[in-house]
């Protein structure tokens, strides 16, 4: 079963190195970006829950090195409604 993770940082460039850092550290999927306002920008990746955990690490892992991560989540086993989202 997929799980989402969340990782919600400032700047797009940040937003960038997350993603890519998360892709690299496992077998997860981009699945969308949304601008949540005053250069915040979160991105939703999914995946099988420990594979979306590791990413969300490795991904945060990578933003504090370069800039400010506002939030992270991680939710497992999500509602069949949710995946109308994305």
């Amino acid at each position: 079963m997929d799980s989402y993770g969340y990782i919600e940082v400032v700047g797009l460039v940040p937003a960038i190195a997350a993603a890519d850092a998360a892709l690299k550290a496992a077998n997860v999927e981009v699945v969308g970006r949304e601008n949540t306002g005053k250069a915040m920008i979160a991105v939703i990746i999914k995946g099988e829950i420990g594979t979306v955990r590791a990413a969300i690490d490795a991904a945060e892992a990578e933003v504090e090195r370069i800039g400010k991560v506002v939030s992270t989540n991680v939710i497992a086993r999500p509602d069949e409604a949710l995946s109308a989202l994305y």
